[in-house]
């Protein structure tokens, strides 16, 4: 008897769990789709903030007017390739794409592209020759301090700035001299490397991997765009002369 009344709580218990479970999973699937819409709205804010920092001016919407590829090393990554056209003329390029190679895992890069392929210089520093590149890290997870030195544009104030008139600087990317040393570049043949591995690129001290990882995205987003330059700007609505 004791057996057959165990045997009955357990049914019951089972039934009682299976419940619970299936109405967590609704309010679950409830709150998911409630936050889909914020959330992808924050995303398109997000790449359109980003792609108005590293191409030229344009009078279309580039975050519509895009082409998807599979990176050339690696057919399992699709890299992103946005147009800006400025008075029917294709006059730049943005690429987004990702890198597995960061300290601590995914590193998601934009880059700004000359239609010839070169990373565009959005500025030179006033007073120097330091130029701005187009090269934005949108997403990434590295160490504070170290990693990140190598991933984020941050405009350094001191209580003295904070009553000073912004200057023409204030417009442009803060400078970055990791990232910034892909202003003009153009991919060849040769992975890019920092001067540890043999290359010219530059690093930060304790912050090896996330430098690797920020010439590894840099240089597919580049040298996936040369591979395919012509496809993706004809569907670009650019035409051949644009990649001169």
């Amino acid at each position: 008897m004791n057996k057959i009344k165990n045997t009955e709580n357990i049914i019951l218990l089972g039934i009682f769990l299976a419940v619970i479970g299936a109405v967590a999973a609704l309010i679950l699937a409830y709150f998911a789709q409630l936050t889909k819409a914020p959330i992808a709205k924050m995303k398109m804010q997000a790449t359109n903030n980003a792609l108005k920092e590293v191409l030229p001016a344009f009078d279309n919407s580039p975050s519509t007017d895009k082409v998807t590829v599979k990176a050339v090393d690696d057919d399992k990554i699709e890299i992103t390739y946005f147009g800006a056209m400025k008075d029917g003329k294709l006059v730049g390029i943005a690429g987004q794409g990702v890198t597995l190679k960061g300290y601590s895992g995914k590193v998601k890069a934009m880059v700004g592209l000359e239609p010839n392929g070169r990373i565009r210089t959005v500025a030179v520093l006033p007073g120097s020759n330091k130029k701005i590149s187009a090269v934005l890290i949108t997403e990434q997870s590295e160490t504070p301090g170290l990693g990140t030195v190598v991933c984020e544009r941050t405009r350094q104030k001191t209580i003295f700035s904070i009553f000073k008139p912004e200057g023409p600087e204030a417009k442009i990317l803060p400078p970055n001299p990791i990232l910034d040393q892909y202003a003009g570049k153009e991919a060849g043949k040769e992975m890019w490397k920092v001067i540890k591995d043999g290359g010219s690129l530059k690093y930060i001290t304790g912050a090896t991997i996330s430098s690797r990882a920020v010439a590894d995205v840099v240089y597919r987003i580049t040298k996936t765009f040369k591979v395919n330059q012509k496809e993706i700007i004809a569907k670009l609505g650019g035409t051949a002369e644009a990649a001169k």
